[in-house]
């Protein structure tokens, strides 16, 4: 039950999307949100043409599941004229988030009659109890998991994320709806930041704990062990387009943050000379490149469990961490199999980079012999060109005109592609820059496996995903679409 009471509150944020200054819904929002979002649904329903979409035809069939009788001609009019459930969409919808504890939603309400008129819908349906009057403010519950609250101008919705009862959620959204301004959200510098994006389709506002884990264990292991990360914010904003997606994301820290995160990686991280635009294959699903110091990358490089057994496995044969030192301009990495291991267990891959000298290809004799007692095996196959044998794994490497290069293909002849020619300009303006072949990753048939035919089209339409590092606290990243004419949105839906 708890499952399907937090994709209702996904439901209503999709009927929202069919819909055609500051203001006191807005404080509702918890001083102390950790996730705040400011979404302009009627702007992204116009460019998605949501209403004629095979996402609202989808939504429709969901209805069959929940409602019945005649009850059912009226839940569809809702889908199709949203405005008709009395709420306020001509202004943005606020989503946030508590902690891992209560996540809400706050609409302006345009028509309080009209709202009790779609609650008493979903009363007769058994999807939600029958507004009742307390303490000057219309409650009820929603699958008696989601609380809701509303009176002649904001509309508020509380779900618990974790084990909260229904009264902790109707006292706290009793407690927000009657908070002034002064003690809400509206108050902070956060919001302030928040607003200053006006003219986007969504604005969100997170500290780095807030985000998914997926995300936030990505982030963990390039933190000192005194910076948290509750200590890091981010501002971010998404619109769409004709033919793509802009997302972008300035990150902000505490002092400790700052000197420690920050500006330690901007002493690290310079642009990028495009030293190696030429030497992305046709197979290439991901690429990506920077320009950078040895010493410092081989810290980042061992905060990753992958890389540091690749590491550690490779130091048995050969002393990688003296030749990464080495290391002093750009850098480049290529995968080909983004996902699917090779039968040895590891990505296949080519990696590049600029070397001040090679004083480490002296000792090679010499770890020819020592790894022999690992049970490895190494083969000179040019002048200064190696294959690595070890456990399975078989790495090729070597030398050429002070460009230090390892890649798990040993054929020499492949296809090059000039797909990065077209980001030239943007390369050398990022500290970091990745690209991934969209085409490549196949998602649009993940989709349709799962039974998601009109998302899988979508998907399908996807070219390139570009992700630009301007500077150590920016993040840009953009999804391109084959169809460069018809906007983002109309082609995903």
């Amino acid at each position: 039950m708890k499952k399907f009471g937090i994709r209702l509150l996904v439901v209503l944020m999709v009927v929202s999307l069919c819909s055609c200054s500051k203001t006191d819904y807005q404080n509702v929002i918890p001083a102390n949100a950790t996730l705040v979002a400011k979404v302009d649904v009627r702007n992204i329903a116009e460019k998605g043409d949501v209403a004629n979409s095979k996402a609202v035809d989808l939504l429709k069939a969901y209805l069959t599941l929940v409602v019945n009788g005649k009850d059912m001609k009226q839940a569809k009019a809702y889908i199709d004229d949203p405005v008709a459930m009395g709420f306020d969409f001509s202004m943005p919808v606020y989503l946030f988030m508590v902690g891992n504890e209560q996540a809400g939603l706050t609409l302006k309400v345009a028509d309080e009659d009209a709202v009790k008129d779609f609650l008493m819908l979903l009363h007769k349906q058994r999807l939600a109890s029958k507004p009742v009057e307390k303490h000057e403010l219309m409650c009820g519950m929603l699958l008696d998991e989601i609380s809701y609250s509303y009176d002649g101008k904001t509309f508020l919705l509380l779900a618990s994320l974790g084990e909260s009862r229904a009264s902790r959620l109707e006292q706290m959204a009793q407690q927000l709806m009657n908070q002034t301004e002064d003690d809400s959200f509206v108050s902070t510098d956060a919001f302030d930041r928040l607003e200053g994006e006006s003219d986007k389709d969504v604005v969100l506002y997170s500290t780095l704990a807030a985000l998914p884990k997926a995300l936030s264990k990505e982030v963990t292991p390039f933190l000192p062990t005194t910076v948290k990360l509750s200590d890091i914010d981010m501002v971010a904003t998404l619109q769409f387009g004709p033919g793509k997606m802009d997302l972008n994301a300035q990150l902000k820290g505490s002092p400790m943050a700052q000197t420690l995160v920050f500006d330690e990686a901007e002493k690290n991280l310079f642009g990028m000379a495009g030293e190696y635009l030429d030497k992305l294959s046709g197979d290439a699903v991901l690429w990506m490149g920077t320009c950078v110091k040895g010493e410092w990358l081989l810290e980042q490089l061992k905060k990753y469990p992958k890389w540091k057994e690749l590491l550690f496995l490779m130091e048995r044969g050969i002393d990688i961490e003296w030749m990464l030192k080495e290391i002093d301009g750009d850098v480049a990495i290529e995968i080909r199999n983004v996902g699917q291991d090779t039968e040895a267990g590891m990505a296949d891959f080519d990696a590049y980079a600029q070397v001040k000298d090679t004083p480490f290809l002296v000792d090679v004799d010499d770890w020819k012999q020592n790894m022999k007692e690992y049970g490895m095996t190494m083969q000179e196959v040019g002048k200064n060109q190696y294959v690595l044998n070890a456990e399975g794994h078989t790495i090729a490497w070597g030398v050429e005109d002070n460009n230090l290069y390892f890649t798990t293909r040993i054929s020499p002849s492949f296809a090059r592609t000039h797909a990065l020619k077209g980001y030239e300009g943007d390369i050398a303006d990022s500290k970091v820059f990745v690209y991934v072949d969209m085409t490549k990753l196949q998602l649009d048939k993940a989709a349709k496996k799962q039974g998601q035919s009109w998302l899988s089209n979508g998907l399908g339409a996807m070219k390139t995903l570009i992700l630009k590092m301007p500077s150590a606290q920016q993040l840009k990243l953009t999804v391109e679409m084959e169809n460069e004419d018809e906007n983002f949105l109309k082609q995903l839906f």
